[in-house]
């Protein structure tokens, strides 16, 4: 796990440092995408896929995804997730 400080400057811009901007495939010009989480502040690099259930849910009407398989896909994100982690690190 990398842990990194930066300081906030004027009008709230922030220097992401080039190690996790290469890490993450973050390039000048790039668009990010910031979301609180358990009160925590998470940016999400180019190219994140979306949650998956909250795209398929609803797409046909009246069809929603049932409970045990959002389960399933959270934890089948967040093994796929960590494997990527461990080969980065």
């Amino acid at each position: 796990m990398m842990d990194e400080q930066v300081k906030v400057l004027q009008k709230g811009k922030i220097t992401i440092p080039a190690e996790l901007r290469d890490k993450l495939g973050i390039g000048e010009g790039d668009y990010v995408r910031f979301e609180i989480v358990d009160n925590k502040l998470v940016l999400f690099p180019p190219n994140t896929v979306p949650n998956p259930t909250e795209v398929l849910s609803g797409l046909i009407e009246g069809v929603r995804v049932a409970e045990p398989v959002k389960r399933e896909l959270k934890q089948a994100s967040s093994a796929r997730l960590e494997q990527k982690a461990a080969r980065i690190a």
